[in-house]
Protein backbone atom coordinates (compact mmCIF):
# COMPACT_ATOMS: atom_id res chain seq x y z
CA UNK A 1 0.00 0.00 0.00
CA UNK A 2 2.77 2.58 1.02
CA UNK A 3 4.21 1.61 -2.41
CA UNK A 4 1.40 2.49 -4.35
CA UNK A 5 0.57 5.80 -2.48
CA UNK A 6 4.54 7.09 -3.38
CA UNK A 7 3.31 6.23 -7.09
CA UNK A 8 0.54 7.57 -7.02
CA UNK A 9 1.47 10.71 -5.52
CA UNK A 10 4.62 11.18 -7.92
CA UNK A 11 1.87 10.68 -10.81
CA UNK A 12 0.47 13.51 -9.44
CA UNK A 13 3.33 15.94 -8.75
CA UNK A 14 4.26 15.38 -12.80
CA UNK A 15 0.86 16.17 -13.88
CA UNK A 16 1.33 19.23 -11.88
CA UNK A 17 4.42 20.07 -12.66
CA UNK A 18 3.18 19.97 -16.64
CA UNK A 19 -0.07 21.70 -16.23
CA UNK A 20 1.79 24.92 -14.78
CA UNK A 21 4.93 24.75 -17.12
CA UNK A 22 5.59 26.93 -20.31
CA UNK A 23 4.56 25.70 -23.71
CA UNK A 24 6.81 22.25 -23.54
CA UNK A 25 9.22 22.16 -27.23
CA UNK A 26 8.67 19.61 -30.07
CA UNK A 27 11.25 19.26 -33.37
CA UNK A 28 10.50 22.04 -35.51
CA UNK A 29 9.38 21.52 -38.84
CA UNK A 30 12.18 21.93 -41.36
CA UNK A 31 12.29 23.94 -44.39
CA UNK A 32 12.40 27.61 -42.82
CA UNK A 33 15.46 28.84 -42.98
CA UNK A 34 17.10 31.17 -43.59
CA UNK A 35 13.91 33.06 -43.16
CA UNK A 36 13.50 32.45 -39.59
CA UNK A 37 17.29 33.63 -39.04
CA UNK A 38 16.15 36.62 -40.93
CA UNK A 39 13.22 37.52 -38.85
CA UNK A 40 15.26 38.59 -35.56
CA UNK A 41 16.80 41.71 -34.61
CA UNK A 42 16.14 45.18 -34.21
CA UNK A 43 15.99 47.15 -37.26
CA UNK A 44 14.68 50.73 -38.07
CA UNK A 45 13.20 52.59 -41.00
CA UNK A 46 15.56 55.91 -39.54
CA UNK A 47 17.70 55.95 -42.42
CA UNK A 48 14.63 56.21 -44.93
CA UNK A 49 13.20 58.73 -43.08
CA UNK A 50 16.56 60.90 -43.09
CA UNK A 51 15.66 61.20 -46.98
CA UNK A 52 12.05 60.81 -47.84
CA UNK A 53 9.88 63.13 -45.71
CA UNK A 54 6.62 61.14 -46.63
CA UNK A 55 8.04 58.35 -43.71
CA UNK A 56 8.30 58.54 -39.96
CA UNK A 57 11.37 57.20 -37.69
CA UNK A 58 10.06 53.43 -36.83
CA UNK A 59 11.41 50.59 -34.87
CA UNK A 60 10.97 47.07 -35.85
CA UNK A 61 11.98 44.65 -32.90
CA UNK A 62 11.57 40.54 -33.58
CA UNK A 63 12.24 37.94 -31.23
CA UNK A 64 12.04 34.00 -31.55
CA UNK A 65 9.91 32.30 -28.77
CA UNK A 66 8.24 29.59 -27.64
CA UNK A 67 11.21 27.02 -29.48
CA UNK A 68 9.63 24.23 -31.22
CA UNK A 69 6.68 24.37 -29.67
CA UNK A 70 3.95 22.29 -31.72
CA UNK A 71 6.01 21.57 -34.29
CA UNK A 72 6.07 25.89 -35.42
CA UNK A 73 8.24 28.42 -35.19
CA UNK A 74 7.05 31.66 -33.32
CA UNK A 75 7.86 35.61 -33.75
CA UNK A 76 6.94 38.23 -31.37
CA UNK A 77 6.69 41.52 -33.62
CA UNK A 78 6.95 45.12 -31.47
CA UNK A 79 6.68 48.01 -33.66
CA UNK A 80 7.47 51.64 -32.31
CA UNK A 81 8.08 55.46 -33.28
CA UNK A 82 11.67 55.86 -32.84
CA UNK A 83 10.43 59.13 -30.41
CA UNK A 84 7.85 56.91 -28.48
CA UNK A 85 8.95 53.62 -27.91
CA UNK A 86 7.20 53.30 -24.51
CA UNK A 87 4.23 53.23 -26.78
CA UNK A 88 4.16 50.37 -29.34
CA UNK A 89 1.45 51.01 -32.62
CA UNK A 90 1.51 47.21 -33.35
CA UNK A 91 2.25 44.17 -31.38
CA UNK A 92 1.76 40.95 -33.03
CA UNK A 93 2.86 37.55 -32.53
CA UNK A 94 3.50 35.51 -35.98
CA UNK A 95 3.42 31.70 -36.50
CA UNK A 96 5.43 29.85 -39.06
CA UNK A 97 4.93 26.56 -40.92
CA UNK A 98 6.49 25.02 -44.24
CA UNK A 99 4.11 24.06 -47.03
CA UNK A 100 5.54 20.77 -49.02
CA UNK A 101 5.82 22.83 -52.41
CA UNK A 102 8.66 25.06 -50.43
CA UNK A 103 6.60 27.82 -49.66
CA UNK A 104 6.32 29.13 -46.04
CA UNK A 105 2.95 30.30 -44.00
CA UNK A 106 2.94 33.26 -42.24
CA UNK A 107 -0.22 33.67 -39.93
CA UNK A 108 -0.87 36.69 -37.51
CA UNK A 109 -1.90 36.17 -33.94
CA UNK A 110 -3.16 39.08 -31.43
CA UNK A 111 -2.46 39.24 -27.83
CA UNK A 112 -4.89 39.95 -25.01
CA UNK A 113 -3.76 43.61 -23.23
CA UNK A 114 -1.02 43.68 -26.22
CA UNK A 115 0.33 46.70 -24.11
CA UNK A 116 1.42 44.75 -20.92
CA UNK A 117 3.81 42.76 -22.83
CA UNK A 118 5.25 45.89 -24.61
CA UNK A 119 9.16 45.62 -24.41
CA UNK A 120 8.84 42.08 -24.39
CA UNK A 121 11.62 42.22 -27.27
CA UNK A 122 14.27 42.94 -24.66
CA UNK A 123 12.61 41.61 -21.51
CA UNK A 124 11.53 38.09 -22.49
CA UNK A 125 10.40 37.54 -19.21
CA UNK A 126 6.96 39.76 -19.57
CA UNK A 127 6.23 37.04 -21.90
CA UNK A 128 6.23 34.47 -19.41
CA UNK A 129 2.17 34.44 -18.52
CA UNK A 130 1.22 34.14 -21.99
CA UNK A 131 0.58 30.78 -23.77
CA UNK A 132 -0.43 29.87 -27.29
CA UNK A 133 -4.17 29.43 -26.48
CA UNK A 134 -4.65 33.25 -24.83
CA UNK A 135 -4.01 33.96 -28.81
CA UNK A 136 -6.52 35.06 -31.64
CA UNK A 137 -5.70 34.18 -35.03
CA UNK A 138 -6.17 36.82 -37.92
CA UNK A 139 -8.37 34.96 -40.06
CA UNK A 140 -7.49 36.01 -43.61
CA UNK A 141 -4.03 37.91 -43.14
CA UNK A 142 -2.56 34.72 -43.47
CA UNK A 143 0.41 35.51 -45.65
CA UNK A 144 2.30 32.47 -47.97
CA UNK A 145 6.08 33.48 -48.23
CA UNK A 146 7.77 32.61 -51.41
CA UNK A 147 11.62 32.88 -51.75
CA UNK A 148 12.01 35.26 -55.30
CA UNK A 149 14.61 34.99 -57.76
CA UNK A 150 16.56 37.92 -55.92
CA UNK A 151 16.90 35.02 -52.88
CA UNK A 152 14.82 37.24 -50.48
CA UNK A 153 11.02 36.15 -49.28
CA UNK A 154 8.00 37.99 -50.48
CA UNK A 155 4.00 37.40 -49.79
CA UNK A 156 0.90 39.31 -49.23
CA UNK A 157 -2.36 38.72 -47.83
CA UNK A 158 -5.23 37.77 -50.36
CA UNK A 159 -7.76 40.55 -51.49
CA UNK A 160 -10.98 41.39 -49.73
CA UNK A 161 -9.88 38.40 -47.15
CA UNK A 162 -7.69 40.57 -43.96
CA UNK A 163 -10.61 42.55 -42.04
CA UNK A 164 -9.65 45.60 -40.79
CA UNK A 165 -12.27 48.64 -38.71
CA UNK A 166 -9.54 51.26 -38.62
CA UNK A 167 -9.96 54.70 -40.19
CA UNK A 168 -12.81 54.12 -41.97
CA UNK A 169 -11.75 50.91 -44.27
CA UNK A 170 -13.21 47.68 -43.67
CA UNK A 171 -10.46 45.24 -45.46
CA UNK A 172 -6.53 45.55 -45.83
CA UNK A 173 -3.78 43.95 -47.80
CA UNK A 174 -0.84 43.50 -46.57
CA UNK A 175 2.91 42.70 -48.63
CA UNK A 176 6.02 41.92 -46.83
CA UNK A 177 9.37 41.58 -48.28
CA UNK A 178 12.11 39.41 -46.15
CA UNK A 179 15.78 40.19 -47.11
CA UNK A 180 19.36 39.21 -44.80
CA UNK A 181 19.55 42.52 -43.88
CA UNK A 182 16.14 44.32 -44.25
CA UNK A 183 12.18 44.27 -44.22
CA UNK A 184 9.83 45.93 -46.39
CA UNK A 185 6.49 46.50 -45.27
CA UNK A 186 3.69 48.07 -47.32
CA UNK A 187 0.48 48.14 -46.21
CA UNK A 188 -2.87 49.30 -48.21
CA UNK A 189 -6.44 49.19 -46.72
CA UNK A 190 -9.95 49.62 -48.67
CA UNK A 191 -13.20 50.65 -47.83
CA UNK A 192 -16.84 48.60 -49.16
CA UNK A 193 -16.61 50.26 -52.05
CA UNK A 194 -12.81 49.86 -53.44
CA UNK A 195 -11.72 52.79 -52.53
CA UNK A 196 -8.57 53.60 -51.05
CA UNK A 197 -8.45 55.10 -47.37
CA UNK A 198 -5.01 54.70 -45.62
CA UNK A 199 -1.65 52.95 -46.53
CA UNK A 200 1.91 53.01 -46.59
CA UNK A 201 3.42 55.79 -48.73
CA UNK A 202 5.58 55.03 -51.78
CA UNK A 203 6.63 51.51 -52.03
CA UNK A 204 6.28 50.90 -48.01
CA UNK A 205 8.11 51.20 -44.88
CA UNK A 206 12.41 49.78 -45.67
CA UNK A 207 13.34 48.56 -41.95
CA UNK A 208 17.25 48.21 -42.24
CA UNK A 209 18.90 45.94 -39.74
CA UNK A 210 20.85 47.61 -37.08
CA UNK A 211 24.96 48.24 -38.59
CA UNK A 212 26.17 46.51 -35.86
CA UNK A 213 23.58 43.19 -36.58
CA UNK A 214 24.67 43.54 -40.24
CA UNK A 215 25.91 39.88 -42.00
CA UNK A 216 24.82 37.71 -39.32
Amino acid sequence: MAKLLVAAFGLLCSCLVLAGSAPQATPPKPGMEPLLSWLSGDFSSMEQAGYDSRFTSAELRLREIWPGYQGYRWVYAEQYLTLRSIRPFRQRIYRFSPAPDGRILMAELTMPRAIDFAGAWRQPALLDSLTPQQLSLRHGCEIWLSRTASGEYAGHTRVGRCATDFGGASTLVQHIWIGPNSIRLLDRAYDNQGGSRWGSPGEGYVYLRRSSERGH
